[in-house]
């Protein structure tokens, strides 16, 4: 008998169980980041008729649990639970949190008080998933493996979303029936994490949670590349929530179908970043960080030109195919970059630093954007945010040659 054969608990067959557990988990996570980006910003803006405040919130609800997340973190590394366990865990108190949701139908604030505890509880598994793909991936396939799982949502995410509109179309008062769904794909992702093969979070030491924060200027390419992000991220995230906006309101002429919508917001894009998002989680394991995530950079640039600057349903279509390529490559790059700089065992420290920044930007920039168009205009804060996405392209160039150093 071969020497090579490898066993049942090997490092092999555990990426290869992960793996199978995680499509399933990332297929239901299709359905979870298209029914809240998407229906929930559309429910408050023209079910509820919500004020700018409410319609910031929507975005911001999986912010909010990205700033928790370097506290969380530390806290559950001193349970000594397996990580799986503890994402599980999450899923749950997720999916009771949009049942409750569903549940708000006669008030803005039930649903919007539920649906961000359910968001900031799903923003709670980033660093608990960075620390299960770095033990359980080679460092060759970690980004097309993860790629393959994110394209399964996105694949998800269409018939949902198509459902989705149309059900709206036809009775907007049936929105309960989409977050009873998305309840359900929490408990699904929460029996997969459950049986999914983990290690340990290692134990943070010392008593303040906040400890790993001083990363930010003690790792200073680390730093640099933070500041990167959140030039980029604020760009995008305060224009972003506004394509609902500038679709729906009839100050704007486009004034689209709630089935126009959903193929704007989630047909397109996902049919865009399914056919994209295993090319990207190839470059990123082929190619130049730095490269990879200018090129993604520079076509949210353009997809957020054409979309908004657009006089017809038929531009907002294309503007929405570059955002979907572009966002595949994104997300890639956002859920995996940090394995490219953390320290072996430090990964999901890392990754709880990075999505604290991400839940300060995303918990600021959609607020910034709907109050801006108030005081400016729409045009004025699309430009904005354009010229900060430029910015951060341009940063990379001499981060790049801090870190050759």
């Amino acid at each position: 008998m071969s020497d090579k054969v490898q066993l049942p608990n090997s490092k092999t067959e555990i990426g290869r169980t992960t793996f199978r557990l995680d499509l399933i988990r990332g297929g239901m996570n299709g359905i979870l980041d298209a029914g809240w980006r998407t229906f929930a910003l559309l429910i408050v803006t023209t079910y509820f008729q919500g004020p700018s405040f409410a319609k910031a919130l929507v975005p911001s609800a999986f912010a909010i649990g990205l700033m928790a997340t370097p506290i969380t973190v530390f806290y559950f590394s001193k349970l000594g639970m397996k990580t799986a366990r503890l994402s599980s865990i999450g899923y749950v108190l997720a999916g009771i949190a949009l049942f409750i949701a569903s549940q708000g139908s006669d008030s803005l604030w039930l649903f919007l008080t539920a649906g961000v505890v359910g968001g900031s509880a799903l923003a709670q598994q980033m660093p608990l998933l960075i620390h299960i793909y770095t033990t359980n991936y080679s460092n060759a396939q970690r980004g097309k493996k993860v790629a393959i799982g994110i394209s399964l949502g996105v694949g998800l995410s269409l018939p949902f979303g198509l459902l989705g509109g149309m059900l709206l179309e036809k009775d907007i008062t049936q929105f309960p029936i989409l977050f009873q769904i998305m309840s359900v794909a929490c408990l699904l992702s929460a029996i997969c994490m459950w049986l999914m093969p983990s290690e340990k979070l290692q134990a943070s030491p010392g008593g303040n949670p906040l400890k790993h924060l001083s990363l930010i200027w003690t790792d200073k390419i680390f730093g640099c590349m933070l500041g990167m992000w959140m030039i980029l991220g604020f760009g995008n995230l305060a224009t972003m929530p506004l394509q609902i906006e500038y679709m729906t309101n009839e100050a704007y002429g486009i004034q689209a179908s709630y089935t126009q919508v959903a193929i704007a917001s989630i047909i397109i894009p996902s049919l865009a970043r399914m056919a994209a998002t295993t090319i990207w989680g190839d470059f990123f394991d082929k190619y130049n960080y730095f490269l990879i995530r200018g090129i993604a950079s520079a076509m949210i640039l353009v997809a957020m030109l054409v979309f908004f600057f657009s006089k017809s349903i038929e531009w907002i279509y294309i503007g929405s195919a570059g955002y979907g390529i572009a966002m595949a490559g994104a997300n890639v790059n956002w859920s995996l970059w940090v394995t490219k700089f953390a320290p072996p065992g430090q990964e999901a420290n890392y990754m709880s630093i990075h999505s604290f920044m991400t839940g300060i930007r995303g918990l600021v920039a959609p607020f910034f954007g709907f109050y801006m168009i108030i005081l400016f205009s729409l045009p004025q804060t699309i430009t904005f945010g354009a010229i900060l996405v430029s910015l951060s392209i341009l940063l990379l160039y001499p981060i790049s040659r801090m870190a050759r150093r």
